[in-house]
């Protein structure tokens, strides 16, 4: 993901000023010395920010037959024991020797160098770009200390006395794939099949900045389609978006090709049409939020800078003022999660097809960034006009997204218009 460095970008500081004069959001706790990296919703951004989510609710969930749950939000550290977080949800860090600054190793060769550093590399491999491109503190200009890998994971144990060793979840998919082996005995499941949710997740970032694009406490719009692997290419409705294009930008290549969804599967470039079709239905989707099509893409990401759990990944971006942002993780995440929970758990979390046959379903991921996805909306419908004393700073968001639906004002305040204006 490309972006410029948000202080020195006027687009990006007038967006920031509306945020905070009109109360779209702002850091939480104003009157306390909070910590960084937590925000909270004005009235109008919280009216924006829940239409952003009646969207998404209607033009996937509902008209894609998904099942929507709502998921507790701490869960015990065996849950993330067998997922692999415990492990492998880790930032790769360096310290400055003298004032102790804190830099994410990854995102400070980035920025220096302006090429992409996947984070995913081993610590010998950031000391020696660090050393090679001679970078130093960005504040004093000391020594850096050797790349440390940290663990984002905020912890909360639960109990009195004999406390029981508890998390926030990093996210919320989590929880669809721990409640799936209810939801399969009480809901009737047929596969291929998405479950959904909104929530909020949580991750020790080391150096939140960019306002609500890197916040510890974020909210995600999340499906787990599980199906299948054997019938990836039997997807119902595939004929309605087999023509459409879809805007992606492949491995290795600078420029965004335009490729229809059924060319993505015949060509090989998607694992199978359920991938091209949620393809196209998340770039539908996003139109509708009012975003142009040619400020969308869905860039392929590296092997060596994939999730750990994942076998395909299409990072959807956006096109703003501080480069290409990310706003949703679309994985190919095979049957790792249910076959760790299974062995972590004891539980049998296979299902059967219709031929007797067990398999343990395969997921695919649509993971929506909330926050990031109000954002890029705000800066595509901000608007500036005039100059001077007359200049007028305005939203132009779509109609379903508007945080006041109508307003009626009587023009006077006598014959009972106002009263006939409040029945109304």
């Amino acid at each position: 993901m490309a972006m410029q460095k948000a202080e020195t970008n006027s687009k990006y500081e007038a967006i920031i000023n509306l945020a905070q004069r009109r109360s779209l959001f702002f850091p939480s706790s104003p009157i306390y010395n909070a910590p960084a990296g937590l925000w909270d919703y004005g009235p109008y951004g919280a009216a924006i920010r829940r239409k952003v989510i009646d969207l998404w609710r209607k033009e996937l969930v509902q008209k894609e037959n998904f099942l929507e749950i709502y998921g507790s939000q701490i869960m015990p550290a065996a849950v993330f024991q067998a997922s692999g977080h415990l492990t492998s949800l880790v930032d790769p860090i360096t310290l400055c020797q003298k004032c102790h600054a804190i830099y994410r190793a990854d995102k400070l060769i980035a920025d220096v160098t302006k090429k992409h550093v996947p984070e995913a590399m081993e610590e010998k491999e950031f000391d020696e770009l660090i050393k090679k491109n001679k970078i130093v503190c960005q504040k004093c200009k000391s020594y850096l200390t050797p790349v440390k890998k940290f663990n984002m994971m905020g912890s909360s144990p639960l109990g009195i006395g004999k406390q029981q060793e508890c998390y926030l979840r990093p996210e919320t998919c989590q929880t669809i794939f721990v409640d799936f082996d209810q939801l399969m005995k009480t809901m009737r499941i047929k596969l291929p099949q998405g479950i959904s949710q909104v929530g909020r997740s949580f991750r020790n970032e080391i150096s939140p900045r960019q306002s609500i694009l890197r916040a510890i406490e974020f909210s995600q719009m999340e499906t787990e389609v599980f199906f299948n692997p054997e019938k990836i290419n039997e997807i119902e409705n595939f004929e309605d978006v087999e023509n459409y294009k879809v805007r992606v930008l492949l491995q290795k290549e600078k420029e965004i090709r335009e490729i229809s969804a059924k060319d993505l599967v015949s060509k090989k470039i998607v694992s199978g049409k359920l991938v091209a079709y949620y393809l196209a239905r998340v770039q539908q989707l996003y139109e509708k939020y009012g975003l142009p099509t040619k400020a969308l893409r869905f860039r392929e990401v590296a092997a060596n800078d994939r999730a750990f759990y994942s076998k395909e990944t299409w990072d959807f971006e956006v096109e703003t003022s501080l480069g290409w942002l990310e706003l949703i993780a679309n994985n190919y995440r095979t049957d790792y999660d249910l076959k760790g929970h299974g062995q972590a758990s004891k539980k049998d979390l296979s299902v059967l097809d219709k031929n007797n046959k067990r398999f343990i379903p395969h997921v695919w991921e649509i993971s929506i960034g909330v926050d990031r996805t109000f954002y890029a909306i705000l800066e595509h419908a901000y608007r500036e006009e005039g100059e001077g004393e007359k200049k007028r700073v305005f939203l132009s968001l779509k109609p379903q997204l508007a945080p006041v639906d109508f307003c009626l004002f009587p023009l006077v305040s006598k014959e009972g218009l106002p009263e006939k204006a409040k029945e109304i």
